[in-house]
């Protein structure tokens, strides 16, 4: 069993750090429990999340309130996603082994603690049922929903930016 600190840096680099290694050693399921997943933004984590579903790791997320735009991005890839009430502790479980613990903290860079478990799968197996008895009692998300989708809604209808376009010349302009 390994345990390490997660201390507090500008862009919480060593949390992405030690929650991309445990991305990246999964082979078989990832759990979340979050908010509004917002690490989620960060592209090593968003980079190592699609590298673990290209290798087949199923992933499944419990969260309070994610914005549209990940969660229609964690369904298009496949991630079964959960909703319920909000957890202060957040956890991060990688094939009921080794996990990461953020403790609670405002959503702003620079102030999250926490811990990382390598190898202790007494309690990974504890959070595991946490985890199926939160999801027990949450609704799941299974279908995108594009009209809630920012750029979606852009696409569908475009601003007025003061000024005559035209995409059909795109190309000629281009060349």
């Amino acid at each position: 069993m390994v345990i390490k600190k997660i201390t507090p840096r500008p862009t919480d680099e060593i949390f992405r750090q030690h929650v991309k290694e445990l991305i990246d050693s999964a082979q078989k399921e990832i759990l979340v429990i979050a908010g509004e997943l917002g690490s989620y933004r960060f592209p090593d984590l968003k980079w190592a999340t699609r590298r673990a579903l290209e290798r087949g790791v199923k992933i499944r997320i419990y969260a309070s309130h994610p914005s549209p735009a990940t969660i229609n991005g964690l369904l298009a890839r496949g991630c079964k996603i959960y909703f319920g009430k909000e957890i202060k502790d957040h956890y991060l479980i990688v094939d009921a082994k080794s996990w990461v613990h953020s403790k609670p903290h405002p959503p702003i860079l620079g102030v999250r603690k926490g811990e990382t478990h390598i190898n202790e799968p007494q309690k990974a197996k504890q959070l595991v049922t946490k985890f199926n008895q939160l999801i027990s009692k949450a609704n799941e998300k299974k279908t995108i929903q594009w009209n809630q989708d920012p750029l979606w809604r852009a696409l569908q209808n475009p601003p007025d930016w003061g000024f005559e376009t035209d995409s059909s010349k795109l190309e000629e302009e281009l060349t």
